[in-house]
């Protein structure tokens, strides 16, 4: 089900590698990665003496700190021999201002310019001041700036440690701005209401480029389309075009689009101006163009700026397709607003990308449109580890193993999966928590950990958000529930998990698996079953489509439910998609069979076809097709490409049927003295839903009978109190425990087969006749002597064609004469049974033997010359 990888030439690794060339970031001096520090100074990051020396700081000197989202904070930089070359240390309260991590990399730059401020504003964080009285300056403030010239940034939150109490404080304004050094003559301002950790913890949560995952190459695009016109507008003027102004962002609802939108406008510090699309509409007149206008100024105002409009299909509809003049005129305004604007770069985001008119989608306006599409195993990887970086979980949690699994789920359908594991390790605690305290012990919350057993309980009760509507399963089926078919099973396993397991061998031989396979056969043969095993084996998504589900009796609507369901099956990929009585959607075209004037199944089986080739190598959707009428289906349907593999699922054998009988009856209680092999083999030419059939009578006689007694033992029982007698009180008597040998003998007498032996006969005409059809047999060799590792049967052998009369004596004595075109392959030392004649269905098929010596030969039918 996996992608087979195909070679890459050197220019096509280049152009990847360019494709996300911004993303990589660049070797300088001045960029270090971020340790822990051994002192707990917020005034203070310490590096090594060489690395000072090479960026030409001295012991003391003040630097401008840059982290992530354009975060800056100041400091004093020290030396720490310790410190390695590459590293920079400086404690938590510095690490949060720049919104970096251990690990992350952070560039130094000398602040010299870095001037003594005249006052400050700052304001303490609410819950660090609970239950404190008295003056915060003398007791805090004063020890923390006395003499110590601490430089400070506008926005920093600095701690402060006094009277074994730890506060926490916003600078709220220095002057001069944006930052400044704190000496004995600055007037420190500490008045006001304290600033409310809520909304300092939803500035701390801003959404940056480290919140997405998955969309790695669409990142990429998009910082060349928005930072680079933003940041150096000089790049494109030097080459001499001008830069881009919009992105359209597509996909599937819940990839990301409006989260990219804010990350890129948090990480570029752009004025972020959000418009929802059906927001805009008004019922009165020239308000919804009004609202527009607005917007557009506004961004003027505070360029640069990134106008973001969601779900832009609610007011830039294809105008040949819009009804009403308010749509019209507002998608006229749309056009004229952003016209000739500068230094505005608008982001919209849709996930019907072909309803909005064509005019915007251009180049001048929308000039670059974006897929968001679902995440691949790596993606789904990426995004997990985001949502459970702040979850506590246990050991035994396997984040790859989890996402390999998660196929077809898009960010939000992992992030809802998170959540839904976490509540299910509420749920396994609640035995310990008492909803009425307001309290809860604080072993039980050290105890929560989410373990991999609440991760597989979230995944039976999550599925792909895109495949809602659809009938979407993952199967529990497996090989051991299917009995027999032994070959037909290893050509499946061959099929489906080689190209997953053994990928190299496809690109060392250039090669693409397989798309489909059709299986077909007698009823009941188990062909569904096989489909659901399949699912199951290579963990793909399952869509089982039955054929008639999709005709209608509309003009067009039945090509259109095709094209859906293949959309969803690629949405959900890998995805095993199984259309069930393929014959009712796939009969040969021009046959008119149905009476269908109209054309639909012509239609239909021409939609079909044009999905199947139309699908792309990197979507994974293996076609399943199951049918008992093969010689119907449209040629075209079973060409290689398209369904190549046909599978013929014969009746099965006396082993396949031994297994059958089992799985039938792995949950019933059996008599010991119950043979079923001995069923299995007088049971010939039943299929397996025949065998089933058998084995549910008998579980209704054996319920019938045990209903049967219960009544007569009550009966009897109140019979016993009428007449005053006591009753012993003892235990209940199961008067029918198991299923016994009297059970499968009665069910015996009812038991038929639904496939008869004409049915079979044409099956297998079909397969020998499809087998002569496609192949050229064992004669084909390329010129040239021969080699000693050829198949022995290929030397001496002589071709010979002949007719021959066979005269066939049924058991009414009348004989019937047949012309046979006999085609044999002839060698001195064959004395075997060579093939079998079928006749018409009152005619028995005809075993023919040759007995060859040097020069001639007899055939013998059945014991007759």
């Amino acid at each position: 089900m996996a992608s087979v990888p195909t070679h890459q030439s050197e220019k096509e690794k280049k152009n990847d590698e360019l494709s996300t060339a911004i993303l990589k970031d660049k070797a300088k001096p001045n960029r270090l990665i971020v340790d822990q520090s051994e002192q707990d100074d917020n005034s203070v990051v310490s590096v090594s003496q060489a690395k000072m020396d090479e960026l030409g700081l001295f012991r003391g000197d003040a630097v401008i700190l840059k982290g992530k989202k354009r975060k800056e904070s100041v400091a004093i930089i020290v030396s720490d021999e310790s410190c390695p070359n590459e590293k920079v240390r400086m404690n938590r309260v510095v690490r949060n201002n720049l919104r970096i991590r251990l690990g992350d990399v952070v560039s130094i730059t000398p602040a010299p310019n870095l001037s003594y401020g005249t006052r400050i504003h700052v304001l303490p964080i609410d819950d660090t001041i609970e239950g404190l009285t008295g003056n915060l300056f003398d007791v805090f403030l004063k020890p923390y700036f006395l003499e110590a010239y601490r430089p400070l940034h506008k926005g920093d939150i600095f701690t402060v440690q006094a009277a074994m109490r730890t506060v926490e404080f916003k600078v709220v304004e220095t002057d001069p701005a944006p930052a400044c050094i704190v000496s004995p003559d600055t007037m420190i301002h500490y008045e006001g209401d304290p600033i409310k950790r809520e909304e300092e913890e939803e500035s701390m949560n801003d959404i940056g480029y480290d919140d997405l995952g998955g969309v790695r190459k669409q990142l990429a695009q998009i910082k060349e389309m928005v930072e680079l016109p933003l940041r150096h507008p000089q790049l494109f003027k030097a080459i001499g075009i001008k830069p881009p102004r919009g992105i359209l962002l597509f996909g599937p609802p819940g990839t990301g689009k409006t989260l990219i939108a804010r990350a890129v406008a948090n990480e570029t510090g752009s004025f972020f101006f959000l418009i929802n699309g059906p927001e805009v509409m008004s019922k009165m007149s020239g308000e919804s163009e009004s609202n527009l206008r607005k917007a557009f100024e506004e961004c003027e105002k505070n360029q640069p700026a990134i106008l973001f409009i969601d779900e832009i299909d609610a007011i830039a509809p294809k105008r040949e397709k819009t009804n009403g003049e308010v749509e019209r005129v507002l998608f006229r305004n749309f056009s004229l607003s952003w016209t000739g604007r500068s230094n505005l770069v608008v982001i919209a985001a849709t996930n019907r990308p072909n309803s909005i008119d064509g005019a915007l989608r251009r180049f001048g306006r929308f000039d670059r449109e974006i897929d968001i599409g679902i995440p691949d195993a790596v993606g789904r990887l990426e995004i997990l580890r985001i949502h459970t970086k702040n979850m506590k979980l246990a050991e035994d949690v396997d984040l790859e193993q989890i996402a390999n699994e998660c196929h077809g789920f898009v960010g939000a359908d992992l992030a809802s999966l998170c959540s839904e594991a976490a509540l299910q390790q509420i749920r396994e605690k609640m035995e310990l928590i008492d909803l009425e305290d307001d309290q809860i012990d604080a072993e039980v919350l050290n105890s929560l950990a989410v373990t991999m057993e609440n991760f597989r309980f979230a995944q039976g009760k999550s599925s792909p958000s895109a495949l809602r509507e659809a009938v979407v399963e993952t199967p529990n089926t497996t090989w051991a529930d299917i009995g027999g078919l032994q070959n037909v099973k290893r050509e499946l396993q061959e099929l489906v998990q080689y190209p997953v397991e053994h990928p190299e061998k496809y690109l060392k031989f250039g090669m693409q698996p397989s798309r489909g396979v059709l299986f077909y056969g007698p009823p009941g043969c188990g062909k569904t079953l096989l489909a659901k095993a399949i699912a199951n084996e290579c963990q793909a998504n399952f869509i089982s489509i039955k054929g008639p589900e999709l005709l209608t009796m509309w003009f067009g609507e039945s090509e259109a439910n095709v094209r859906d369901v293949f959309d969803k099956a690629r949405a959900a990929a890998p995805c095993v998609l199984f259309f069930d009585e393929l014959d009712s959607i796939a009969k040969a075209r021009g046959s008119g069979a149905g009476g269908d004037a109209g054309g639909a199944s012509d239609r239909v089986i021409n939609q079909v076809l044009t999905e199947m080739d139309g699908m792309n190598a990197k979507k994974n959707v293996f076609i399943i097709g199951a049918t008992n009428r093969p010689d119907i289906i449209d040629p075209a349907v079973l060409r290689p490409g398209r369904l190549d593999q046909l599978i013929y699922i014969p009746l099965p054998d006396e082993a396949s049927r031994l297994q059958i009988l089992k799985a039938s009856l792995r949950k019933t209680p059996l008599s010991k003295d119950l043979d079923l092999t001995f069923l299995a083999k007088n049971t010939v030419g039943f299929s397996g839903a025949d065998l089933t059939e058998i084995c549910q009578r008998a579980c209704k006689l054996a319920i019938r009978e045990s209903i049967e007694k219960e009544i007569r033992i009550e009966k009897e029982r109140q019979d016993r109190l009428t007449r005053g007698e006591e009753l012993m009180e003892d235990d209940t008597v199961d008067p029918v425990p198991e299923i016994t040998r009297a059970h499968f003998e009665e069910a015996m007498k009812f038991a038929r087969r639904s496939v008869t032996d004409n049915d079979i006969r044409k099956y297998e005409m079909f397969a020998q006749t499809l087998q002569q059809s496609r192949g050229f047999g064992n004669n084909f060799k390329f010129p040239g002597e021969q080699r000693g590792n050829d198949a022995p049967a290929a030397a001496g052998q002589l071709r010979m064609m002949m007719t021959c009369t066979v005269n066939y004596f049924s058991s009414s004595d009348s004989s019937m004469t047949c012309m046979i075109l006999v085609l044999f392959l002839f060698h001195t030392h064959i004395s075997a049974p060579l093939f079998t004649l079928f006749f018409p269905p009152n005619i028995k098929p005809i075993n023919i033997y040759c007995k060859c010596k040097a020069n001639h030969f007899a055939l013998e039918t059945n014991g007759y010359g």
